[in-house]
């Protein structure tokens, strides 16, 4: 199975992006083999123990690039500490994952640079919101559906 993990804060500005980009993406039906969760909602560590593949979709840390950017990090590039550039959520999740599972999947984590993360701040910055697109639709065409649905 192919895990598409959201993760985020909508109360937190541009750190919802991740459960965004769950909203967007469940607008239409995906193959059986792939599996998208809300992490939001708690399970992840379950979730990623049935995966072979994983992609956690999250805000990233603005000491990546520019706000609003979206990057593809691969496995090699996602930091083994969990208080790096990625934040808290994202490689803890990565750093459990290597210390408890025997295989854990193969992970990469999709994001959108954050312009603003503040608690109490609900709805994305421009910027931030555009990237919920983009990265919805390479994920649309990552996983063989040809067209993103219509906006």
């Amino acid at each position: 199975m192919i895990g598409l993990i959201c993760l985020g804060n909508s109360l937190h500005a541009d750190d919802g992006f991740g459960t965004a980009v769950h909203r967007r993406l469940a607008t239409r039906p995906w193959p059986r083999h792939v599996c998208l969760h809300d992490g939001s909602e708690g399970g992840v560590l379950d979730i990623l123990h049935q995966c072979r593949q994983a992609v956690l979709i999250t805000a990233l840390s603005s000491r990546l690039g520019a706000p609003g950017q979206v990057l593809l990090l691969t496995e090699a590039e996602i930091p083994a500490d969990p208080q790096g550039p990625l934040g808290a959520g994202p490689a803890s999740i990565v750093a459990a994952m290597r210390r408890l599972m025997q295989k854990p999947p193969k992970t990469e984590i999709l994001g959108a640079v954050a312009a603003l993360q503040v608690p109490f701040s609900a709805g994305l910055t421009p910027l931030v919101a555009a990237a919920v697109e983009t990265a919805s639709a390479m994920l649309w065409r990552q996983w063989g559906m040809s067209q993103a649905p219509a906006v």
